[in-house]
């Protein structure tokens, strides 16, 4: 079984040692197997926390007993600080960015209507301006509307995540680019809002629905 433990933030220790469990279940393992498999799994920090156990657990459920008191008890004050700490960097693709923050987000149970605050208020400006005409179900809907978004930008040649790098004289006109990209805005903001009733795009997905 591959069931690892590394005793990191955004491990649930609870998950696991049931996930361990039901594998054992299947594969009809014995205390006695699983725990020397239990053991065997553990890595980083939390295979050096069991070397300096004393005593020595002597079984299965003793080791769980004492690894969930380790591990299970989550800090929300730390959770929150770490995730305030965290935005999506300029070059950092929409499920990445998510992917960091879902990891705390498991470990500190936040709820789906919080994880959906913190997702927004961290976004690239120009992702962020075009979501929030709208109201999401949930953190899924939001993370996938918002990965089309950097999809359909990135069809057209603009990045969401930097200005247009055309510098322009004072009363000169806007750049066929800007021109493009101000009419994406404008049907992407339509479509969000729900006056636009088919994609942004012929391959464009239907994550927005």
């Amino acid at each position: 079984m591959d069931e690892l433990f590394w005793g990191r933030d955004h491990e649930d220790v609870n998950d696991w040692a049931e996930r361990l469990t039901m594998a054992a279940e299947v594969r009809d393992l014995n205390a006695d197997k699983l725990f020397k498999i239990t053991k065997l799994n553990l890595r980083g920090r939390a295979k050096e926390w069991f070397k300096r156990l004393q005593p020595v657990p002597a079984d299965w459920a003793e080791l769980r007993t004492l690894i969930v008191q380790k591990y299970g008890n989550v800090d929300t004050n730390d959770i929150r600080v770490k995730l305030d700490a965290i935005k999506q960097e300029p070059k950092e693709r929409v499920l990445k960015y998510f992917e960091r923050l879902d990891k705390l987000f498991q470990r500190g149970r936040i709820p789906d209507a919080e994880q959906r605050r913190w997702f927004l208020g961290r976004l690239r400006p120009k992702i962020r301006k075009l979501c929030v005409v709208r109201t999401f179900a949930d953190i899924e809907k939001l993370v996938g509307a918002t990965t089309e978004l950097e999809r359909v930008l990135g069809e057209l040649g603009e990045t969401p995540y930097e200005p247009l790098k055309e510098e322009q004289e004072e009363g000169v006109e806007e750049t066929m680019m800007e021109k493009q990209v101000n009419a994406l805005n404008n049907t992407l903001i339509n479509f969000l809002k729900g006056n636009v009733q088919g994609p942004v795009t012929s391959s464009s997905s239907s994550m927005f629905t």
